[in-house]
Formats: C-alpha cells, sequence, structure tokens
C-alpha cells in the first residue's frame, strides 16, 4: 500500500468535492485495495470487478459514495473445486496482508464451499467515525460467471483524480452497468419482499438498488437482451430468501410486482432513500433524484422485463 495521504491533502480534497474528509480517506483505502487485488496473478481465476463501487469508481456512472468492493470470480470449470476457491482466497488474503492491511482470521467468512468469501479490512482514521460508514471495508467475492462481456477501466482516487495524478489501477476488468443493473433489479425483487425492518442482518441501504437502478435505466433499456439478463439473475438468486419462502420459485412478474407493491406502501422506504441519499450522495442537485422518480424508474424496468 502507498503510503497514507496527509491530513491537510484529505482535508482540502474534502473541501473540492464537498465532502466530508472521512469519504475522502476511505475512499483512497477503497482503491488501494482495488489495485492490490488487480495485481494477483493466480491461473485459472480471473477477477473483475463489479457492484456499486465499481458503477461508482470505474465507470463513472454514479456520483455516491460506496465502500464495499464486490468482485465476480471467473474460474476455470477444473478449479471450481472448495480446494481451489480456498486457495485463492488465501491468495488474496496474502496480497492484502504483503501490501499493509491487517486481516485477523475472525475478519473472513467463507460460504457454499467457498464459492463466495467476504473480508472485513479495519482501518485507523483520522478523522472522526461518520454514522453513514463502517469501520471496515468490506471486500466480497463471488464465482460466479458474468453474462456480458467485461470492461477494462482504470481507477482512481480522488486524490490523484484532483492532483492529475495517473490513476492507481491503470486498467481492472469491470462488469458490464447492463448486467450491474439486471443483477440489482434481481436483488430488489427478493431482498424487499424478505426484509425483516430492525431484525438482526436488516440492510437499510438497500435502497441503494433504488437509487442505482433510477440511473441505469436508460442504459439498461437500451439493451435489447436486459430481460432475460434480469430472468438469468433471478434464477441465480430464486433460493436465496430466508424469510419469505413463498419467494422461491415464484414466476418473475409477480416476485417484481410483489416487490414494488411493498416499496409503494411502505412508507419508511422513502425516508431510508433520503436519509442514504443525503448521507452518501456528492451528485449535484441537479443529477439526483427523489424517491418518487426514483420509484418510478423501477415501475418502468419491472414493465419492460415483465411483457
Amino acid at each position: 500500500m502507498n503510503v497514507r495521504p496527509d491530513k491537510d491533502l484529505l482535508i482540502e480534497v474534502a473541501a473540492l468535492k464537498g465532502m466530508k474528509e472521512s469519504f475522502v480517506e476511505k475512499d483512497w483505502l477503497v482503491t488501494q485495495v482495488i489495485r492490490t487485488i488487480r495485481g494477483i496473478n493466480q491461473d485459472g481465476f480471473e477477477v473483475v470487478f463489479s457492484g456499486g463501487t465499481a458503477l461508482s469508481k470505474a465507470h463513472n456512472l454514479l456520483f455516491r459514495f460506496s465502500e464495499d468492493v464486490d468482485f465476480r470470480l471467473l474460474v476455470n470449470p477444473e478449479l471450481h473445486t472448495r480446494k481451489n476457491l480456498s486457495s485463492f482466497k488465501y491468495t488474496v488474503l496474502d496480497a492484502l496482508r504483503a501490501d499493509g492491511f491487517a486481516i485477523e482470521a475472525h475478519h473472513v467468512k467463507a460460504r457454499d464451499e467457498n464459492r463466495f468469501f467476504s473480508i472485513d479490512l479495519e482501518y485507523e482514521t483520522v478523522f472522526p467515525r461518520e454514522n453513514s460508514l463502517r469501520p471496515h471495508i468490506q471486500i466480497e467475492m463471488t464465482a460466479r460467471n458474468i453474462q456480458l462481456p467485461h470492461i477494462s477501466l482504470p481507477v482512481s482516487s480522488f486524490l490523484n483524480e484532483l492532483a492529475k495524478h495517473p490513476p492507481e489501477v491503470v486498467a481492472i476488468s469491470c462488469i458490464d452497468p447492463v448486467e450491474s443493473a439486471a443483477d440489482k433489479l434481481s436483488a430488489i425483487a427478493w431482498r424487499i419482499p424478505d426484509r425483516v425492518r430492525g431484525g438482526q442482518y436488516d440492510d437499510p441501504s438497500i435502497v441503494r438498488h433504488i437509487h442505482d437502478l433510477a440511473i441505469l435505466k436508460d442504459r439498461a433499456l437500451a439493451h435489447a437482451g436486459f430481460a432475460g439478463l434480469v430472468a438469468k439473475s433471478m434464477q441465480e438468486d430464486n433460493n436465496r430468501a430466508k424469510n419469505d419462502l413463498s419467494l422461491e420459485g415464484m414466476a418473475m412478474p409477480q416476485k417484481l410486482d410483489k416487490m414494488l407493491d411493498i416499496l409503494i406502501t411502505d412508507k419508511a422506504y422513502a425516508e431510508e432513500y433520503r436519509r442514504f441519499v443525503e448521507d452518501v450522495s456528492y451528485a449535484k442537485s441537479s443529477q439526483t433524484l427523489d424517491f418518487e422518480n426514483a420509484i418510478q424508474a423501477v415501475q418502468v424496468l419491472i414493465k419492460a422485463v415483465s411483457q
């Protein structure tokens, strides 16, 4: 990992970006994580940058802070075993530790025979912690094929971007935004009906998918295969519900309608959305969509894939 930037520099960049210093600090750390993982080279394994952080930092389509670092892991079929996936997991851990990130055993979780694993990277901060920020950087890797060709893009921290320095990551394979939109629509199709607000595993930031889908709407609708991408993603997610087991096997239009009805009738979602945008968005006011407009965009997407 590069030497951490001076506190005064972080303050200066935060002022120029119109955001809190702790966000600029964490953005720099997130970028170093991406750089480290991009440098991993293990035969038969390819990492593809995905999720909201890829949409904001690589594609530059979102103007919101995203502290999770998600990757798809493309694995040669003959290597798709628990042992080989475990080996790659430890390769990632070794690379992060070699670059100065402290990781304890309890920071790592794996399931589905190592087809999924996550790492919580705790970090020291020179600023007061914001309630909207986790005290760690969460890395998630999922061994799952992509549906569209990946796109090679650079990734730069806010610091390098404003200083006009070269990006920390010259190029990394990134998931296509249209596929991200399909994954996000599939995610809320089961997570919203399955959600228990206030429960142990509740995630109020699930509204991020609504926010992102509204921004990705036109790009998704312009892709002739979007409905098929959504259907495939929903098939992959079919048995992920833990509370509302009626979702398993439910037809795609019915599942989407059920989710939409909850978003419209449960008034708490509008407040959660407002708070989310207020906490993490650094978009200009003209680029920000309110909850009503975001829901309308989701309705348009649902109509398009349900025909």
